[in-house]
């Protein structure tokens, strides 16, 4: 919008302003101000082809991007459901054996996963999907699809997150670097002053014009949650969805406000249209890929973690070490104390089981203290990695977005965890099996499915989310930078009032 377009605006006549106007007419005015600039900006870009070029191709990238992630969640939460039921399935009907063979047996777990998640898979794609159960060893996951994928793909994944953190303000920025830089070079900025045009009206209508614009690419999105959350038969892993879901929404519209506010900051204050363009594509690739990416780095070097070799090694070596056996013997000498017998083969209760858990319970506190030291350095890196979000709000909304879709190391950490703690319960129930039966004549007791069945199935829920640590790592520097930029969209205004009309 112009000097041109403004004045012929239905808030035209009300532009210049008495000084004896008082304070609701002036409001009025401001507001009669706000609607005429927001109609003559909506009306001009409906009529710039570029516009039309800009939004369509942006659509059309969010479009593939919601369907893919979307047709790709299914099909991934589909193929884990029916290999969950054929596993407890196979589990359950694995025959008479030994418990302690049943242990070993095993089974395999699956991560579930969110509607959200379609939206942005976070680290979904590198930390695996499924981990097996078995006696004596805490396994890692397995199946990341990033195995299987070129490197481009890892870098670059079409999905809705990428759209909105990345794309979306790109178009902002090609349809909105002139909003206030064109008025200074086509030498309508003398107009706009003489005529009192309310720049803060001014500049709020047509951030509201773009910000509208980016929302059509929020659109597909949306609709794919909902079609999602509509059709899909698995259960939803969290008990906080709906306070999810909003914080996911209110998150991008800060985000994309943010935007809003930067571009207009940086149009009212750039000499030509050609320098607004240059620092808000620079701040594009500082903020969204420079920025992100040096925060990966330097969050390694901050907490490095070992290699797999390097920790299945010391792992190993700590396992290889035998448990106290001068405590197993003190212990099995009062167990006959107890029971008032001298053998072990006249106890009611077999020893077989209690030494076996005692063995669990020697690696369970190897598995806590190693995998603790692991988890740990992680979450020190996630943390060190948040401290970007203070320079990046591409950094602050990608933390806030893969908390909210439950797809973030936090959320991975809690699922292994709880992968673990099923783990330990099996055995905790075969290995009371053999403790519950002696061997009768050198006659090992076999568990049936009765005993397989006394072993829940594993069905995993996140926990709600701790909004006060997330608004600490991610809400508040989002909002930090969202202030800034207003303050920066001040002063841009102020110096468009009056600095120098070139």
């Amino acid at each position: 919008m112009n000097a041109t377009t403004l004045a012929s605006s239905p808030a035209a006549p009300e532009l210049g302003t008495p000084d004896a106007r008082d304070a609701t007419s002036n409001r009025q005015w401001w507001l009669r101000a706000l609607h005429g600039a927001w109609q003559a900006d909506w009306r001009e870009r409906r009529r710039d082809w570029r516009v039309w070029l800009v939004v369509g191709v942006g659509l059309a990238l969010a479009v593939c991007a919601a369907l893919l992630s979307s047709m790709e969640l299914r099909a991934t939460l589909e193929g884990r459901a029916i290999a969950q039921q054929a596993e407890q399935q196979r589990w359950s009907q694995q025959g008479k054996k030994y418990p302690h063979s049943a242990a070993h047996y095993g089974v395999y777990v699956f991560k579930p996963l969110s509607a959200l998640a379609a939206l942005d898979p976070g680290v979904e794609h590198y930390v695996g999907a499924s981990v097996w159960l078995e006696a004596h060893k805490q396994n890692e996951l397995v199946y990341r699809p990033a195995n299987d994928e070129p490197g481009v793909a890892r870098q670059f994944r079409l999905n809705p997150a990428f759209v909105l953190q990345v794309l979306a303000p790109m178009a902002m920025i090609f349809l909105g670097f002139g909003m206030f830089a064109a008025e200074r070079e086509r030498g309508t900025l003398a107009a706009l002053r003489i005529n009192a045009a309310p720049l803060g009206a001014l500049a709020l209508a047509r951030a509201a014009v773009l910000l509208c614009l980016a929302m059509v690419l929020v659109l597909p999105a949306c609709i794919a949650v909902g079609v999602l959350e509509w059709t899909l038969q698995a259960r939803s892993p969290f008990s906080d969805g709906l306070p999810r879901a909003l914080l996911f929404g209110a998150g991008y519209l800060v985000y994309l406000c943010t935007w809003a506010a930067l571009i207009a900051a940086v149009s009212a204050r750039a000499a030509t249209l050609r320098a607004s363009l240059a620092v808000l594509i620079g701040l594009w690739a500082a903020t969204t890929l420079v920025v992100p990416r040096a925060a990966v780095e330097l969050s390694r070097m901050a907490a490095p973690l070992p290699t797999m070799q390097q920790f299945r090694a010391a792992l190993d070596v700590e396992l290889g070490m035998p448990d106290d056996p001068e405590q197993a013997e003190r212990d099995k000498q009062q167990l006959l104390r107890d029971y008032g017998v001298k053998d072990v083969k006249d106890l009611p209760v077999n020893w077989a089981g209690i030494s076996l858990q005692r063995g669990e319970q020697h690696g369970d506190r190897i598995f806590d203290q190693h995998y603790g030291r692991l988890f740990d350095a992680m979450r020190r890196q996630s943390d060190a990695s948040a401290l970007a979000g203070w320079l990046s709000p591409a950094v602050a909304m990608a933390g806030l977005s893969s908390a909210a879709a439950g797809s973030d190391t936090h959320h991975h950490l809690q699922f292994v965890d709880g992968a673990e703690r099923q783990r330990r319960r099996m055995q905790q129930v075969l290995n009371q099996a053999i403790t519950d039966h002696p061997e009768q004549d050198g006659v090992r007791h076999d568990g049936d499915q009765a005993l397989w069945d006394k072993i829940p199935p594993f069905i995993f829920t996140f926990e709600a989310l701790d909004l006060k640590a997330l608004a600490l790592r991610q809400g508040l520097p989002l909002l930090a930078l969202f202030i800034a930029s207003l303050l920066l969209c001040g002063a841009g205004l102020r110096h468009l009032r009056s600095g120098n009309l070139r």
